[in-house]
């Protein structure tokens, strides 16, 4: 995964970036109705490994692993599915004495479950935001301070 921002500024071994986020539809001038509202730019800082000392002001290119960034998706979009079956299981043990219908039960279990996922990646994402594998690393200098240079 590349992507190029601005250095804002310097932090031992690590930059403050300014990465400008862009929609598939950014670059087209016609207001369809698939992209709605996603023609907008928005701006975003991100702290970044800096290996190669980036001056502040430069045009950088970012780059980050592919695992790091497979791992993350996995979690992030299976850990919810796996907590709601995981959970209509165990409602299903737990609170079938509670609740007549075990249906019912599984379902309570299942809703549980599921914000408690939430919880869990509130934390995998504190934890991963503290690790430098999770961050994305300077690869090259685009421009310095206006002046391009080509590898």
């Amino acid at each position: 995964m590349r992507e190029r921002a601005r250095v804002v500024k310097k932090e031992s071994g690590q930059s403050l970036v300014k990465v400008i986020k862009t929609s598939a539809c950014s670059h087209c001038d016609k207001k369809c109705m698939l992209a709605q509202d996603s023609h907008e730019v928005e701006e975003m800082e991100v702290l970044v490994n800096d290996p190669i000392g980036a001056e502040v002001g430069s045009l950088v290119e970012l780059e980050m692993g592919s695992k790091p960034v497979l791992f993350s998706a996995f979690v992030v979009y299976l850990l919810p599915l796996i907590a709601i079956i995981a959970g209509y299981f165990a409602g299903n043990i737990l609170f079938n004495s509670v609740v007549a219908n075990s249906e019912v039960a599984g379902i309570i279990g299942s809703a549980i479950a599921f914000l408690l996922s939430f919880l869990m990646l509130r934390f995998f994402d504190h934890q991963a935001g503290a690790r430098s594998y999770f961050h994305p690393e300077i690869t090259r200098v685009v421009s310095n301070n206006g002046f391009y240079y080509e590898d």
